[in-house]
């Protein structure tokens, strides 16, 4: 008994439903019919407006790949790896391309202000650039990323074809400047003093390269430990042949006459040994500085040495530095490479028209349904008589 009353009842109701629509059908049907002419009427009046897409692939020399495989893992593991997102270059581009800056850029490059600002003179607290700005990044451009690919689309929208193509093509050719800029401006300076102070270093390097030849001329000095050891030991041999040859001597005068042939002999080697001696002595024996300016030649050949040395690894150390910062500065730059330009697009993306008049049609066709139920709520509340007697005034 119970599900045949529910079922009497629902079957009253949707009965009691149609009959409510019936009554109100002319309601409806003027509702809707009104509804669906303005929709076609708002939907004539749009303009079309184009989207043109460029698409482009980050390319970037450092491990961000790598990293983020790492990241992958870690992430897999509980562990978080800083510093992931921050080298997908993707992220980068991005940020440039999303970024105010950009969007001035483009502005002025094609002098859009007077297509996106229709009216500038009733702006009043915002200048034409900001307003101007303001529309680019909300109504005109736009960038999305692959998460897969990693690929780059980067879209116009405007009510032109050829405007929407200049402005994509634009932003990515003031992008590649900014890419190039950022790089010459952060490593690429470094790398520049670098290579002038190791410009400046190696010309230092060789100075003292030829004032140390110079001197090696000037002094006879090419290597000063054997050079040195060997002019002391033929000086020490020549000073012993020389004391040989003074007791040989003393020796034959105290037993032969002073004109003996032994003696003379012995005084002739005895002479030409005292001349190499003071040869020696004096200009060093054509092999070397002479025995008196020998400390003072060791000496400064040491001091020009020890500044070649110094002079030489500081170079070297430079030359390091510049090797590095290089592959450094090649590993962190990052590249765009284009794989799809923006052409005009033949075809308008919107206004979807008739989707404008489908959904409007459907609104006015709901909305005249709520009206005719309140309106036959109303009508039934007015006919009841209690409600009439509890709004009647009282006498």
């Amino acid at each position: 008994m119970a599900e045949q009353n529910t079922a009497v009842t629902e079957s009253v109701s949707l009965i009691d439903l149609a009959a409510t629509v019936w009554r109100q059908k002319w309601l409806i049907i003027i509702i809707t019919v009104l509804a669906a002419v303005l929709s076609v009427v708002y939907a004539l009046r749009l303009p079309n407006r184009y989207t043109a897409t460029s698409t482009i692939l980050p390319i970037s020399g450092s491990s961000s790949s790598l990293l983020s495989q790492y990241a992958g893992l870690a992430a897999m593991a509980g562990v978080s790896l800083p510093g992931a997102n921050s080298s997908n270059p993707s992220v980068k581009i991005q940020a440039i391309l999303d970024s105010r800056e950009l969007a001035v850029k483009v502005i002025n490059e094609l002098d859009l202000i007077p297509q996106l600002v229709k009216k500038p003179e009733k702006l009043k607290d915002v200048s034409p650039l900001s307003a101007a700005v303001g529309i680019f990044q909300k109504g005109v451009f736009s960038v999305s990323i692959d998460a897969k690919t990693s690929l780059i689309k980067v879209s116009a929208k405007t009510r032109s074809a050829e405007l929407s193509a200049r402005i994509a093509n634009t932003a990515i050719d003031l992008l590649q400047q900014d890419l190039s800029n950022r790089v010459l401006t952060s490593s690429g300076k470094n790398i520049v003093l670098l290579e002038q102070q190791v410009a400046d270093q190696e010309k230092r390097v060789r100075d003292l390269q030829n004032k140390m030849m110079d001197y090696q001329k000037k002094s006879r000095l090419v290597a000063p430990t054997t050079q040195s050891q060997q002019g002391l030991g033929m000086y020490s041999s020549l000073i012993q042949q020389k004391m040989a040859l003074e007791v040989q001597i003393s020796s034959l005068e105290s037993a032969l006459s002073s004109d003996n042939p032994k003696i003379t002999q012995a005084q002739a080697q005895l002479a030409a040994i005292q001349k190499q001696i003071d040869n020696y002595e004096k200009t060093g024996g054509g092999v070397g500085p002479s025995i008196s300016e020998t400390p003072k030649a060791l000496m400064e050949y040491a001091n020009l040495q020890a500044e070649l040395e110094l002079a030489t690894k500081i170079y070297g150390g430079l030359l390091t530095s510049l090797e590095n910062l290089r592959l450094q500065n090649a590993t962190d730059q990052v590249f765009v490479e284009v794989i799809d330009t923006a052409v005009p697009p033949e075809q308008k993306s919107e206004p979807s028209r008739s989707m404008i008049c489908v959904v409007g049609t459907l609104a006015g066709g709901f909305l005249s349904l709520l009206l005719a139920f309140a309106r036959e709520a109303l009508q039934k509340l007015r006919a009841d008589p209690e409600v009439r007697a509890k709004f009647a005034k009282k006498r």
